[in-house]
Order: structure tokens, then sequence, then C-alpha cells
């Protein structure tokens, strides 16, 4: 393959604190507590909207808050999801507490959340590069309407859900030991009768059950026992958004690699054309769906496994497992070890002895001074990452990265050398149960 160099002069747009690459729940949690902490803090979007996969994945519920009716996740993640109840656009289901949402109103509420706190947002902006001096990053370089320009920064988070930001900077990434886990292709249906007392028993009721959609799994398997060509699925998982007669359905399943675009590509067209025939399937055999539509599918498909930093530690599925304290733990996850199988319907469960806690160290690597991750694609093994990956940490995550940069900042030093105790005690402060 031919290669060439490209060199072009461009501009340099802003000078900050803090950039964040990412507007998920994770980048979300990271800008707002950076600002809050005094930082001048900007947060950089590749889409037009906040929520990341939330909204542009259509990724519903938000899991999760609690534990056997006991809240584990606190902070800002627990502060936004009551911004989104007051605004109509959202309920917990106790005693899991997964919070059942509007895409839309998550959409506004994050950027209400985000503005009131003082964060400059830029949406429609891709990362391109980052420039990289002495062991720090030094400044983004991103393109959109404007053309190619560069963000200089002293501190960054990644929060882009792959890393990307951190494989551009040269971080090493740990190895997958097995199959990367499938995506899917999420999608909205309307006039659905959600009043069935068989739709009633999808909702998250307890920690310790998949809560699928048996019944529409067993119709699935009727047929296939028929001799139709059923396509790959998932669940299904159904969730309401909030208004009448309209859920989301994560349902299509699709081996991929979403590192690699041409992977990325081909399951995404593969997943499109599976909507249409699930939808048509369940409209027709399943009564709750016989006047129900496609009005929205997800213009984004949802990878549930991607990069993984080689950070300061390596959280394991054990260490999850069985909820291992750590001195540096800075939010919780109670989320089960939730492997799919990417060429089957299979999907393999373990949940967790008691809440799980997360350390500092897995945020950073020894190979950047001045660079954090926030949200999924943190230092942890491929169990660990099989819970931890969901919004609720994500966004827990984010906060105390956003709270760690601003300290970087302050005290004029690295990422690996911030006074963890008081970040410690700062997350505290928010009302996260470390």
């Amino acid at each position: 393959m031919e290669h060439f160099n490209y060199s072009k002069e461009i501009q340099v747009k802003g000078e900050y604190d803090v950039l964040i690459c990412g507007g998920g729940p994770g980048g979300i949690g990271a800008a707002i507590s950076s600002a809050e902490n005094g930082s001048k803090t900007i947060l950089v979007e590749k889409l037009g909207f906040l929520g990341g996969l939330a909204t542009a994945g259509l990724v519903n519920p938000m899991c999760e808050f609690g534990y056997d009716g006991i809240r584990v996740t606190g902070g800002i993640p627990c502060r936004f999801a009551n911004e989104l109840i007051k605004a109509g656009g959202a309920m917990f289901e106790p005693p899991k507490m997964n919070l059942s949402f509007n895409p839309e109103k998550y959409k506004l509420v994050a950027q209400r959340m985000i503005l009131s706190a003082g964060v400059e947002l830029l949406t429609n902006t891709s990362l391109v590069d980052c420039i990289v001096e002495d062991g720090n990053i030094v400044s983004c370089i991103f393109h959109n309407r404007d053309g190619l320009f560069a963000i200089e920064s002293k501190c960054f988070i990644d929060a882009t859900g792959d890393a990307f930001l951190a494989s551009m900077a040269g971080v090493p990434m740990l190895e997958d030991t097995r199959p990367k886990q499938p995506g899917s292709l999420c999608f909205k249906m309307t006039g659905v009768d959600t009043q069935s007392p068989r739709m009633h028993i999808i909702h998250q009721k307890n920690n310790h059950f998949n809560h699928q959609a048996v019944f529409i799994r067993e119709v699935l398997a009727k047929l296939e026992a028929e001799g139709k060509e059923v396509p790959q699925y998932g669940g299904p998982w159904l969730c309401t958004t909030m208004n009448p007669g309209e859920i989301t359905l994560n349902f299509t399943r699709s081996a991929m690699d979403c590192t690699k675009q041409d992977s990325f590509t081909k399951a995404e067209q593969k997943m499109l054309e599976d909507v249409f025939i699930l939808s048509e399937m369940i409209r027709k055999h399943v009564p709750e769906f016989k006047e129900a539509y496609i009005s929205q599918i997800a213009p984004v498909a949802g990878a549930r496994q991607g990069r993984r930093i080689a950070g300061l530690f390596v959280m394991t599925g054990e260490d999850y497992i069985k909820g291992t304290r750590f001195e540096d733990s800075i939010a919780r996850a109670c989320h089960p070890v939730d492997v799919h199988l990417p060429n089957n319907q299979g999907q393999s469960l373990t949940f967790p002895e008691r809440a799980a806690f997360i350390p500092y160290r897995c945020l950073v690597s020894n190979a950047i001074g001045n660079l954090l991750m926030a949200g999924r694609a943190i230092s942890v093994d491929e169990d660990a990452f099989a819970a931890v990956r969901v919004q609720a940490p994500c966004m827990e995550i984010g906060q105390a990265a956003g709270v760690a940069a601003s300290l970087a900042v302050k005290e004029n030093t690295t990422v690996q050398n911030i006074d963890v105790t008081k970040l410690v005690e700062i997350v505290k402060s928010y009302g996260s149960f470390v």
C-alpha cells in the first residue's frame, strides 16, 4: 500500500486547562466535574448532540444505580438521573435502579448540565490526531466545518469509548484473549401494546436475573424449528422511552471489531437488514406488536467491546466479582459480567457478590503524563470490562477523571502523581459511595 507525507499549517483555536474528547456518559461526567473544580474546560463531540451510544445508539436503559435495593452509584450520575426525571424523560426501576429514559430528553438534559457547569461545548467536530512531546500531549487536531485546527490544553481526557485519543498518543493497549463481543443496532418501535402483562415482566426487577423478553425468544425459536431463517439476535431487551406505546429494542447482533472500519461498516449493513426482518417477524407473530412500526433506527451501531488501555493497574474479573476494595477507589459498578458471544445467540452472565469498586490507577497509564480515561476504555481485563462498560459507572468514572485532571492542573503535576487522597475526598463529596 502506498504511503505519502502530508503537512499543512493550521490554526490553534484555543488553550484550555482540560480538553475532553467524547460526549457520552464518561465525557459528560468528566466535563461537569472538571469545570466545577475550577478548570477551563472544553468538551469536543463528533456528533451534533451529547449522550454517545445512549442517544446515538438508543442504548436504553442507563444501567445501573443499585444492587439488591441499595444505591451504589452516586454523584453526577444521580444528579443527571434526577434532572432527567424532573424533565419527564426518565424513571428508575427499583430495586435494580436501572434508569429507563427518553433519548431526546437525555440529549437536552445533558446539554443543559454541561453548559450550566461552564463547559465550552464544541459539537460536529471530529478528532483527527494529537501532538505528543516529551511524554505529554500538547494539542489535539480536529476537523469540522471550519476545516482543520488544533486545540491546546494542559490535561486531556479520552472519553471516546474506544480509546481513540489514547491510541493516537501511543498508549499501550491490553490484548484480547478471545473474540470481541458482538455489536447491536438498536431501534425504536411505536404502536406497541405496552399495557400487556407480558410486556411488564421485562422490567428490571432483580439484579440476579437476565431480563430478556422470553416470550419473543420462544416465538423465534418456534419459527426456526419450522425451518424459517431467523437472523442472529440477542435478548431481546425492551425498554420504555416514556412515550405511550413506544419502546427501544436491543435485538440485532453481529460479530464486529469496532476498531477496524471495514468490520464495523459491514456489521452495520448486516444489522440494518436484520432490523427490518426481525421487526416484521415479531409484528406478525407477537400480538403486542401487531400494530407496531419502526419509528427510528439508531444512527450508530453499538459496539460492546473496543480497546482498553494498559494502565498502572489492571482490574480483573475476580476483583470485580468479589467486590475488592481499593484505597484509590473512585467509582462503583454492579452490572453482571455480561459476555455476549459473537456468532450465535449465546450470553454468559456472572453476578457479583457485591457492588464492585473501580480504582483510579485504571484510568491512567505510564505512557502519557497528562492523559486520563473516562468511560469504558479503562485498564481492566475482558471480564471486568464486560461489567464496567455500562452507562452509570462510565459517568462516575468520568466524574473522577474530571476531578483528577483539575487536580493535575492545580498541582502542576502529572496525572500519575496527583494527591489521590484528595481525589477520593472530592469524589466522596459528590455523593459517590467509594
